[in-house]
This record gives structure tokens, sequence and C-alpha cells, in this order.
């Protein structure tokens, strides 16, 4: 190795094999490791200190995500380490002491108790310092305290074969009070897995071994956690975060995690194991630096942490997994850690269909609203041998059962407007795949013929861009990708018009998320070249600060902060920078985040993410009024905050009128639209808020369409709402020994409220409170277009319509009084005439109202006639609460799928094949055979995508036309 410059031998030595010869033999014959070189070392000595072998090391400088993360945290952070006095503990062979030093340090003093720091260069040349643990030694030339600490404590599951207690004691001792430490913050994170294969192989193979028996051993295997790398596909649950440790302020007495826990499924699977794995933050770094070691964050020596079960859970989509991990450590040898999980879970095998809510964020397919947005994003792809390959298992179709793609797409059959996008990248999958594809250009035109065979076979309309960052250093893409990226999105636009053109299909659509922060948009875009390729850009406006940076400035504003002279994280600036790049305006759609960001822990009441800062719009709604957190508003920054104790800010937010100055923005300076950045963040269900469905991105559609009447109001719920969503299933009567002919008898309810398609048809577009129910209103949208939707909504259990307000609002089941809440409103709905005979065993009590295929309708209410008209159904689709079943008197029970178009089940008795071999037209004649006179309710699919005219059109013609026969259908979701 080259002798350094006298420039950089003021801070750091050569490294030098040692010269003097040393007697390495103890009195008792014994070797003393302390005076051994470790060339002299043999597997003997390497037994006692294994640190020593360079091979230890050699697996730790070649993971990139470790040494790369410390490198950029360094590197790009000059200002921390300028002039600075730098302690790195366990520094090996001296790696992030170079680092440190190179970044600007006045003295780096490395600490290492293996014999190692033999190979690493002597720390400063003029103060010689000899191999030592951190509690033995006392720092050189009568430096009392340090400024920074580096320290790469972590072991595996974060605190095995770890050396926090050093970690802790260097900081008490010898850490300024303003001082930094690399990292600084560190979570621990638990997710469960399906993982059959590989259990059997580790676990059950004990059974058999060459024949012989030796399940005695599977006990103990059992016992020891498997440390290895979990492929991300395998996860069943949601990630939750144990415990956060923060290094600044922790003892040694919080080292110890004792957690409760509670996962969530995020599909129907089996769970094998619980994964345990951590996240390390460097939150003194104004970017965002983070070592991630969770399942398909990329590898890293840590790998993740497997405990199994002695058996497996069978587990269905949303039901809740809880129990507690608890973590003991020796602080005596880190290498001996007592683990321990329990817990119990008590899920029932509920049906497809149903969609538990133990918190608001879980979302599915049919929780879209298929007429809110014009385009809609399924985010994430992943990316295997340069071609898209599907993120989750259920992404595709697994048997009969329809997968997430299908689904999310068959939306497209009710607005025919709607186009779809893939979104291939992620802030999580890095750059590395992106290197791939941009290796030559053989392998873009190969990523861009596959993607269009994979966009058309899944039925999407265009791909949507999402590499974080193209040309930017921290985020490990070299300089060079900036023209690559340019390069590779010519080629997909060509070959997407190539294909267009010979298949005769419209070109599928280009679309690309970009950077909103100036130094990222200057390293990863040349904006004047992607313009003509790209049909409009996502402008990423969020997340220009957070809990990883010291500046609590909202992390999406509109505006400067006043303090900040030199500020250009801002969305007024980005969109300026980009216009003066060359980018127009109407290729810029505005990205706005339904979710906050700041210093405030992800609020266990719904637990939409668990991120450490986090808040999705509907838990800052339960916030504010649960946690009695004050909302503040910041004119300048024209957004919310809401605050703690104190009043100081904890988390800059958005609301409802955030949003509306946000898309007047958009509106004044003409850009092309709003890119909302999630919808599961918005409050889809109505449930938290009391704002209604999709407050936050109703507000934006209301103001880019000057559809001011339609705005949500801004104000929240006065009331903590219920802290779970809850999907009640009908409580079927068991059948009535009587016999009857009668019909069933029709509530008031029934009898007395028009169809919507009578009430959206005299009072137009609009939200129209039901006047025979307080917890009803009908639902007029686009009336007279092919997109229209009219029907009657039920809203959420305790919540009632308030007709001023024009949405639903919680008061509590105890408060839930008709009479008193609508006490001396005019209702509109009242005068509505009906287009069927009120008196008549005909009278439609249709939800979504309306006539079948039965024949003409009647005409104009004046033409209501006195005779009795041909049999037609009666769908009521109920609320939520079981007491509104009891006018169903049930003689068959059927569980019926659209999609499928069959009969799933009987709850009782047609003498036909089953379900699976049946077909529908057989099925309902069976059913419609023995049905005159009763009444039938049909449990609708939510894994279904059909509405309910495309319910009267699969089921109800079979049963009912031309057939004479009075049925009751009453529809159950």
């Amino acid at each position: 190795m080259s002798k350094p410059s006298e420039a950089s031998a003021k801070k750091v030595a050569c490294f030098e094999p040692r010269e003097q010869k040393m007697d390495t033999q103890k009195a008792n014959g014994s070797v003393d490791l302390d005076k051994m070189a470790p060339e002299d070392m043999t597997s003997k000595e390497y037994y006692l200190d294994s640190s020593a072998h360079f091979a230890v090391h050699e697996e730790l400088l070649k993971d990139d995500i470790r040494t790369k993360t410390f490198r950029n945290a360094i590197i790009n952070n000059r200002h921390l380490f300028k002039d600075k006095i730098v302690l790195d503990i366990g520094c090996g062979v001296g790696i992030f002491s170079l680092f440190a030093a190179k970044a600007g340090a006045k003295m780096v003093i490395a600490v290492e108790k293996s014999n190692v720091i033999e190979y690493a260069k002597r720390i400063i040349r003029a103060n010689r310092y000899d191999k030592s643990k951190v509690e033995d030694i006392e720092l050189p030339e009568g430096v009392k305290q340090v400024d920074v600490i580096i320290a790469e404590w972590m072991g595996y599951s974060l605190f095995y074969d770890s050396n926090i207690q050093s970690v802790i004691y260097a900081r008490d001792k010898y850490l300024k009070p303003d001082g930094i430490m690399f990292p600084d913050r560190a979570t621990l994170y638990m997710v469960g897995i399906e993982d059959r294969d590989y259990k059997e192989d580790k676990v059950e193979w004990w059974s058999n071994v060459h024949g012989y028996n030796m399940s005695c051993v599977k006990n103990y295997v059992m016992r020891e956690p498997l440390v290895d790398t979990v492929d991300k596909r395998q996860l069943c649950t949601d990630h939750f975060p144990l415990k956060t440790f923060d290094l600044k302020t922790m003892t040694i007495n919080d080292i110890d995690v004792d957690a409760k826990f509670r996962l969530t499924a995020l599909r129907d699977d089996y769970i094998h194991a619980f994964v345990i794995y951590f996240v390390a933050e460097f939150t003194a770094c104004p970017q965002r630096t983070v070592i991630s070691t969770a399942p398909g964050a990329g590898y890293t020596h840590w790998k993740q942490t497997v405990f199994y079960f002695p058996d497996y859970v069978t587990i269905k989509h949303n039901e809740v997994l809880e129990g507690t991990y608890y973590c003991k450590v020796n602080l005596e040898n880190t290498k001996k850690l007592s683990f321990g999980i329990d817990f119990q879970f008590n899920g029932q095998l509920s049906s497809l269909q149903t969609v538990k809510r133990p918190g608001g964020g879980s979302m599915t397919p049919e929780d879209i609203d298929p007429c809110l947005c014009t385009h809609v994003i399924y985010a994430f792809s992943e990316m295997d041998n340069n071609q898209l390959i599907p993120m989750e298992k259920h992404d595709l179709k697994d048997g009969s059962q329809p997968g997430f793609f299908e689904r999310f797409n068959a939306w497209k059959s009710v607005n025919k407007n709607l186009k779809t996008l893939l979104a291939v990248g992620g802030w999580d999958m890095g750059m590395k795949d992106f290197a791939g594809i941009v290796k030559s250009e053989k392998t873009m035109k190969k990523f861009a013929e596959s993607a269009v065979k994979y966009l058309r076979k899944h039925k999407f309309d265009g791909l949507d861009l999402d590499f974080e960052y193209p040309g930017v250093d921290w985020r490990d893409s070299p300089k060079e990708d900036k023209q690559k990226f340019t390069k590779m999105c010519e080629i997909l636009y060509a070959t997407f018009e190539k294909e267009a053109e010979a298949s005769g299909n419209e070109r599928l659509l280009l679309t690309a998320a970009v950077a909103a922060a100036k130094v990222n948009i200057d390293k990863a875009y040349e904006v004047d070249k992607l313009v003509p390729v790209m049909d409009w850009f996502n402008l990423m406006t969020y997340d220009f600060h957070g809990s990883w940076d010291q500046n609590r400035a909202h992390h999406s504003s509109l505006n400067s902060k006043d303090d900040e002279k030199d500020d250009t994280m801002y969305i007024d600036f980005a969109v300026k920078y980009f216009q003066k790049l060359g980018m127009p305006a109407s290729k810029m759609m505005l990205g706005l985040g339904t979710y906050g960001r700041g210093d405030t822990p992800a609020m266990p009441y719904t637990g939409f993410k668990g991120e450490t800062g986090f808040v999705a719009y509907y838990e800052s709604c339960v916030q504010i009024v649960c946690e009695k957190m004050k909302e503040t508003w910041d004119a300048k920054q024209l957004v919310p905050y809401i605050a703690g104790p104190y009043n100081q800010p904890k988390a800059g937010v958005e609301n409802v009128r955030s949003m509306k100055y946000k898309a007047n923005y958009i509106k004044k300076n003409n850009l092309g639209g709003a890119m909302i950045w999630t919808l599961d963040m918005d409050d889809f269900r109505g449930q938290f808020c009391c704002q209604g469905k999709f407050p936050l991105i109703k507000t934006i559609k209301a103001v880019l369409h000057g559809q001011l009447k339609l705005l949500p109001k801004e104000k929240i719920c006065s009331a903590c709402p219920t802290k779970e969503y809850k999907n009640f299933k009908p409580e079927i009567q068991p059948q009535t020994t009587e016999k009857t002919t009668k019909k069933p008898k029709k509530s008031k309810r029934d009898a007395d409220a028009p169809s919507p398609q009578d009430v959206c048809e005299e009072l137009k577009d609009g939200q129209w409170p039901d006047p025979t129910d307080c917890k009803s209103y009908y639902l007029c949208r686009g009336v007279g277009s092919q997109w229209g939707e009219q029907k009657r909504e039920v809203c959420y259990t305790g919540a009632y319509f308030d007709p001023n307000e024009k949405t639903c609002k919680w008061v509590g089941m105890d408060k839930l009084n008709c009479e008193e809440l609508v006490e001396g409103y005019e209702n509109p709905v009242a005068g509505v005439t009906r287009s069927t005979d009120e008196a008549g065993d005909n009278a439609d009590d249709d939800d979504d109202g309306g006539d079948d295929d039965d024949g003409p309708s009647d005409g104009a209410a004046s033409k209501k006639k006195k005779t009795k008209s041909p049999p037609t159904k009666s769908i009521s689709i109920l609320s939520r609460t079981t007491s509104e079943f009891d006018t169903c008197t049930v003689e068959k029970a059927v569980e019926f799928d659209p999609v499928q178009g069959k009969l799933l089940q009987f709850s009782r008795g047609c003498s036909m094949p089953p379900p699976s071999t049946g077909n529908l037209t057989q099925q309902a004649q069976c059913l419609s055979s023995k049905a005159e006179g009763k009444t039938i309710c049909v449990k609708y699919c939510q894994t279904s995508l059909c509405n309910i005219q495309d319910i009267r059109s699969l089921f109800g013609v079979f049963l009912l036309k031309n057939r004479g026969i009075n049925i009751n259908l009453i529809f159950w979701f």
C-alpha cells in the first residue's frame, strides 16, 4: 500500500506489520494473545479470538448495505465531521475510521479489543495507541470528550454478540452533550411468514435420517432460532415494531425486550414462523439514511432471525395474531440470549368475502372507488432477470380465486374511462434492479419487450417508473445512470409505440415518479430529453422532511418557512424548478400525500404502518379526537400540524383545508393534475374522520372540477370513533315450521322509501337523506352518464346521515335517535313520487331500485296503474347492524359470486350437485321451484367486483323473469 500524503498522515497512519518480537508464552504455558501478532496466530488462538481472523472482516466489508450506508452517512455529511473528534468503537480493520478521516475529522480514535487492530491503520501517528476495550482506555493528548461516536454495535436480532454496553459506556463517559452517534436509533420488528418447505428441510427432516428415526432432535432444533435470509414473498402478515432504542438516551436496563405484538394477516395463508429483524437509523443525516435488515430490503450479513412454531397456524385475511415477545441479554456474554414468544390465536375460518378490519389500513381492490380518479396505479411490481414479476403471491390468480391484478383491473368494466398502470420500483427496491436493466442497450430492449407482454397479459394500460433515484450516489447509483435512465425511457416509449402500431391497440402509457428535492433532480434527470417520451411526470412533492432529519418542517408544505432563506424543500420551488428545466406544466402531476410525518411514533390506536414518525390521515383524526392532540395551522406553509404536550409540533399532517390549497395551486398553475400517495391512507371507509369516504381525495377532485358543493366538510368527528370496523353478518333465523303462503311482511321502511332511481331522476346529483331511516341516504352521481351511480348507502355503525352537512356523523349507538337527530328538517326526498304501486304487493324495496328485465317501465308517476303489475323482485342492501335483519325471514340462504357466475353455498337444501359442479341456471331454477312466496337472503361475495346491476343481470333474471314468482332477495355484504 502506498504511503499516505503528509496531510492524511496527520489523521491516520499506514498499515504496518508488527516489527517487534515479543515473548508470547505465559509462565503456565498458555498463550498471551495480547502479545501475539495476528500473523503468528493459529487455529488454537483464533478459537479464543475469532474476530482477529481476516475472513470475519471480509464478510463485513463485502456487506454492501452495511458498509455503503456507513460510508454515505459519513462522507455525505462532512459538516458533521469537519474538525471534529471522532471515536470509532469496535473499529475492526478501520474502514469507518478512514471514512471519518476522509470526511474531515480533526482526530479519529479507533478502539478494538481483538488482535485485528494490528491489521488496522494506527489511528494518529502522534498519539500511538495500542488495542484495548473502550472501558480500559483513556483518550489521548488530554482529550476529555468527543464530538462523534461511530459504532456498528448491532448483532443478529439486534443484540446477539453485540457490544451495546461498550457503546453506552463510551457515550456516558466521552460524548459531548450535543454530540452525535452513528447510528443513533434502532427498531426491532416482527413479521409472520409461510415457510413450509424450508421448515420441513430443517426440522421435519430429523424424523427420517437415512431410514432412522431421530425425532428426539427436533425439539432442540425448534428451540434454537435460525439465522437465514427470508424471501419477502413469504411474508403473510404486516410488520410490527416491537421496540425502538434511542442510543442517545437508553441505558443498560433498556436492552431487554418485553413487548406485546399484534400481527394482521395480509392474505389467507399458513404461518409457520415469526421473523425478527431490525432497522438502524442515522437521524443526524439530512437525507433519510437507514440500514434495513427486513426481508426483501437486500442482503446483509445480519440476515433475519427465524423462530419456528411447533405446529402451524391457518389464518384468514385480516385476522389478528397477538402475543408477547421477550429477549433477555446476558451482559457478561452477549452470545447468551434468552428468547421467548408467547402467543394465542383464536381465528375463525371466515368466508373469503368477509373483510375484517381491526385497524383502518386494510384495503383490498374492492375498496377502490372506480369513479374517483382518472388513473389508478398498482404499486408495486418487482424485477427478476430484467423482467417484471409480481411482488406478492396474491397478485396472480390462485386456482379459481382471482388475483389482485384481476380484481384491480375489473373496475374498468364499471368505469369505461378508467385507466390502470403498474408501477415498478419504489423506495425499498433501491437501484439494484435498475442497474441490471440499464447494463446495456440489449438489456434495456429486453426489459421493454417483456414489459409490453406483461402489461397486456394482466390488462394494465401503462407502466409507471419509480426508480429512486438514478445517478444519486447516496442511493448507490453512479452518475452515469442519469443518462442511462433517459435512454431506457426512450427505448420503452419506442417499444410501446411499435407494439401499438402493430397490434392496433391504444399505446401503453409511460409515466415516471420523480424526486422533488433539487439535489436529486440535478443528479437524476435530463428533463428536456425526457419530456418528449413521457406521458406525464408524478412529482413526489412529499417527504421533504421527516423523523430522519433535524429539520422539523412540514414534509409537504406549499411554501418555505420564514426562517429558511435558502430552503428548496417545498412544493412551489420544486414545480418552478422543473418548469425552469423545461418540463411543461401540463405534464406535471403534483404529488399529494394522504399522511403526515414528524417525530411522532406511529399511533398504536390503528397502527397503519408502524413506522416511526409516520401517521396516516385517518390516524391523525383519531389522535386529535381520542388522544386529545391539538391541531394547529401554519399560515405561511399552508399546512396543519398536530401537537402534543407544551404545543411542540409532533407531526406535519394533511387535512381537508390543506388539500383545498394544494388543489387550487394545481388549478392556478395549470398543472396536469394530482397524484395521490396513497388511496389507503385516506379515510377510505369513512370510519374515523366523520367526513365520508375518501375525504382528502374527494376534496382534490371537487376543487379541480369546480364542484364545490361536493366538498367534504373540514370539521372532523367530535367524539372518539369505534376502534374496530365491524362487517356484521346477518343472523339467519331458523326455518319456521308453520306452513304459509303469505309473503313476508314488509317493513315501513321498505314500503315508504322511494327507489334510488326515482330520487336521483328527480333531485339529480347529490346526497339525499332517507326519510324513513336516518342512518341511510341516497347517493346520486353522474345521473344520465354511462358511469352514473344511483344507490342507497348506509352509514357506519353508530352514525347517522346529517342532512345539513351531507355526511355520516358518528354519535354512538346509545344516542342514535332518528327523530331527534333530524327534527325540523324538511326532506326533499319525502316529496319524490315513486314509479311503482305504493299499495300493491310489488312495491319496489330495491335499494338500487329500478325495474329488472321484466318489461318496460310504467312511465311517469302520474301513469301509475291500480291493476296488478307483473311480479318484480325486491333487493335490500341492509345496514351492518344485525337487528335490521329481523325483517328477513329466511327460507333459503345462498352465497353468490358474480365473477365465477355461480352459487357457492346453500344454507338449506336443493338436491343438486355441489355448487362447484352445478351451473347457475340449474341451481337458480332449483331455488325458484321451491321459493314462491318466500324470502331468500343472498350473500354477495366481497371479492367480486360487480355492482348491484350486475347481480340482477347475472342472478335475479334466472329466478324471476317470466316465472311469475314473488320472492324477496335481500343481499348482504
